[in-house]
Parts: structure tokens; sequence; C-alpha cells
């Protein structure tokens, strides 16, 4: 098992969250030609292919279109996205007629991203919200063919390599018991509760999509985790259960775009502009920048997605997400990144910025949080990049009882020594460098990060809360030494390359 997860941090890891999600969906593409050809979908592969060509093409141009006229560079793989989703949940394309359907149905997912939302952070999932209009204004109609009992394995797969990409695979486990508990109750109480009966009520609901693709989409959660189960939750039960007011009739894409009402208020709500005021180059390969904000409210330990449109932008795309560093409520504050010999075209475009330009942040989430109790002890073990979250935890006002054990491959590599110095914590340096550490009172500890040095700093007597953040391999090895200890209380964040 945790040869598979390392197999996959390291697969994924190089692909932007846009990038897997585009993956996932041409796997299902592939899977449903497949089907077509072989007759087990009834429809026409060619009108299938149709269909994908106007909705790709369709959100393409619109979203360039909508783009010029907000003054804005569009992210091109976020339309390609809404396109196959489009493609996958509308029947495929028949007559003629139906290319003005299609086209304008994928005008209408697009412009929900410009026109519905609010400074520049959109509030519904587009293809949701242009299904649910398309359906009030009789322009078309979701069967939701995806969801067919062939299709199901390969949605599996599909929605589990998105959900642990985005780390939304306990959210989609929460949405698919309710929905299917909820599926269950009602087939129960109709008197026809059958094994084969429950399967095809199951199988004909597309729970696995619509969790996996659709719920899991980051723009339209909100920042919690508590909070995205509960919007999950709100969804599975406004999605399962039959619900009728006037000529109103409840239906997936309704029940979403509801729950992206919801995720919307409990998020932020509003879209943050970053001024670069200093860069420099901390370490060897690494770089600090610091911008200039309206006061920026967030919990320490938090990240925010950037976005950076640049010219020859390779396809890991515009966007990624950084741990925010510094206090909340500062009008300043920074990120840091390493910057690889094989860096992709944001991390360049972003390291190159000069003093004055702008970057956009879309959101702020994450639950990598400190406890509200003051007087927990707290045991901080960071690799590398993954110091940056603990930065802003030592900033917090309130005074904690903080180890940090940083694991470094040399001395050199130490990042923010200076800030490191200033708070009084206990560092405890893990690095095979045996030279002079830049403050006489951090011990070192010689090696890498391993059993007998962690034991030696987390004791279960203590009870402490221990976070861990790094490069994934050192994050998953860390977090089995540590659990153990019989140590409860374990929080990861996983810096993975890009």
């Amino acid at each position: 098992m945790k040869d598979i997860k390392n197999w996959l941090d390291f697969l994924l890891g190089k692909l932007t969250m846009y990038h897997v999600v585009v993956q996932a969906l041409a796997l299902l593409i592939f899977a449903a030609f497949v089907l077509m050809f072989t007759e087990y979908l009834s429809y026409s592969p060619i009108a299938f292919a149709v269909s994908i060509l106007l909705f790709c093409t369709g959100a393409y141009a619109f979203n360039k279109l909508f783009g010029w006229l907000f003054g804005v560079k569009p992210h091109a793989e976020s339309a390609v996205i809404t396109g196959l989703i489009l493609a996958l949940i509308v029947n495929p394309y028949k007559i003629p007629h139906d290319i003005l359907f299609l086209t304008a149905v994928s005008g209408l997912a697009i412009s929900s991203k410009f026109i519905l939302a609010i400074k520049k952070k959109h509030i519904f999932n587009p293809a949701a919200i242009a299904i649910v209009v398309a359906s009030v204004s009789q322009l078309a109609y979701a069967s939701w063919w995806v969801a067919t009992p062939a299709l199901l394995p390969v949605a599996i797969v599909s929605a589990l390599l998105v959900l642990y990409k985005t780390q939304k695979t306990y959210m989609a486990l929460l949405f698919l018991t309710i929905a299917v508990t909820l599926i269950t109750i009602q087939t129960a109480l109709s008197g026809q509760l059958t094994t084969q009966t429950l399967i095809a009520a199951i199988t004909s609901w597309p729970l696995v999509f619509f969790a996996g693709i659709m719920l899991s989409e980051p723009q339209t959660l909100p920042p919690r985790r508590w909070q995205q189960y509960t919007v999950a939750g709100i969804v599975a039960v406004l999605m399962t259960i039959p619900i009728h007011y006037a000529t109103i009739l409840m239906t997936p894409a309704l029940a979403l775009i509801i729950g992206n009402g919801i995720a919307f208020y409990m998020g932020i709500r509003r879209g943050v502009t970053l001024r670069l005021v200093d860069k420099k180059q901390i370490g060897k390969n690494s770089f600090e920048l610091t911008f200039d904000t309206k006061e920026l409210t967030f919990e320490p330990g938090q990240y925010m997605e950037l976005s950076l449109p640049h010219k020859h932008m390779d396809l890991r795309g515009m966007r990624r997400v950084f741990t925010i560093i510094g206090r909340s409520g500062a009008s300043q504050v920074s990120i840091a990144t390493r910057l690889p010999e094989k860096a992709s075209s944001f991390k360049r475009a972003l390291t190159g910025m000069k003093n004055g330009q702008i970057v956009y942040g879309t959101r702020i989430a994450g639950d990598f949080v400190l406890p509200k109790d003051p007087s927990v002890p707290i045991v901080f073990i960071a690799g590398g990049i993954g110091i940056t979250p603990f930065l802003s935890f030592i900033m917090a006002e309130k005074k904690r009882d903080i180890t940090l054990i940083y694991a470094v491959s040399a001395l050199s590599d130490i990042l923010f020594i200076d800030e490191l110095k200033r708070y009084d914590i206990k560092v405890i340096i893990v690095s095979p460098d045996t030279g002079v550490l830049p403050d006489p009172s951090w011990r070192l500890e010689s090696g890498r990060v391993s059993s007998d040095i962690i034991k030696s700093y987390v004791k279960k007597s203590e009870n402490p809360h221990v976070y861990i953040s790094g490069p994934s391999s050192m994050v998953s090895d860390a977090r089995s030494i540590v659990k153990n200890t019989g140590v409860r209380t374990i929080r990861t964040d996983h810096f993975t390359g890009y």
C-alpha cells in the first residue's frame, strides 16, 4: 500500500489538479468510445465525437471571448474540463439543430464564470449552472448518461485519481454514504428492496462521477474540511430525496448549485490582489516573495491558490497553491517556493516577477491549523520547503510550547534562519551535514529523520499535537513513526513537485 501511495504521489505530483481532471475525463471518454463501438452503449461514436468537439470548442471560444470582454487572461484548461463534463452528461449530438443548442449550453457554462462571479471569484460549478439554466429555458437537458453500469469501473478509477490529487476522498465517501443510504431507504419504503433492484437504483444515479469530478471542484468548495463535509451532506440529501415544488424538480445539477451557494457563503467572498514588493533567494534554489495586499484574514497554516497568466504556458497551467506566510489581518504576506532545474512555466514566471507586478489569489483554504487551546504542546516535523506553514504558526500571537524538528540535506538548505531565531521555540536540525549550526541554541541530529530521533522528541505522556509537512514520502514515513508512539493527534501537509 505504501509503495502504491508513493507511486501515486510521484506520478500525480508532476501534474496540476486541472491536468489530472482532464486525464480522468479523457479516460472516461476513451472507455465510452470503446463501449459505443462494441455496442454496449447505444449512442453513436460519431455523434459523441461531434458532441465533444462542439462542447470543447464552444467552451474554449467563449472562454477567450469573455476573457477579452472582462480584460483577463482566461484559464483554457478549465474551459476544456467544462466541455468534457458537458459531453458526458448531455446526450450526444443527434440532429443538425443540436449544434446551436450544444454550443449555447457551453456558452452558458463559461459565461457563468465571469458574470455570476463576485470580485473575480465564480460561485457555481459552470457545467451544473449551465444545465440548470438550459433545463429551465427548455434549451437542453442532462440525461447524465455517464451513469451507466458499464462505465462504473472506469468512473471509479477516474474519480479516485481526482479525489486523491485534491485530497477530497473522505468528503466524497461521506457524500456517497449518505446518498446510498437514502436511496436504500427509499427503495425499501417502495416495497421493492432486493439486491438486484437496489444495485439498479444506485447505479442509475451518477454518484461516483458526480462526487469525483463535480462536487470536488476546489473553486466552489468552502475552505475548511468540516464545511466541505457539511456541503457534501446537504447536496447528497437534496440530490437523492425526490423534491418537487410547483414546476421545479430537484436534479443533481440543481442540488450542486445550491451546495455551491452555501459553500460561497461559508468561504472567502472575494478574490485577492497581491502586488509584489520584495523577492529574495533563500537557500540554493528557493525564493521568498512578499506581497502587499488588503488586510488578509486566514488561519495560520492555510494555503492560497494563486493565478498567474503568463506567456509560453506549459501543460501544468497558471494556478498553484502556496502556504501563506505571515499574520492574519496583516497588509503584507509572503510565500516561498523551490525552483528545480526543470521548473514549470508557472514557477519560472512567478520567480521572474518584478516589484510592482500583480498576481491574483483565487481562494484560501486548508485544515492544517493549530488547536484553539494554546496550552497544548506542539511538535513540528518539517522537510525542505515544508517549513513554510510552521512560520505562520510561530508568528501567531499566542505563546505556545513548540518543538521544531527540521530535516534538510545540508545546513545550507535551512530556510528562514532569521525568523526561526527570532521566536522562542526549540529547534532540532536533522541533517547528514555535521557543520556548524546558525544558532548555538539549536541542536543537531546527524543523519535523516528516523524512529529514534522522532521518539526522542515526541512523548506520548505529554500528549502533544504533531504536525508534519514536507515531501510526501517523508511525511508518510514520519507519520507512521509518530503513530507508533501512541500519539493521537497527527496532522499532515505534503508538498508534491510541479
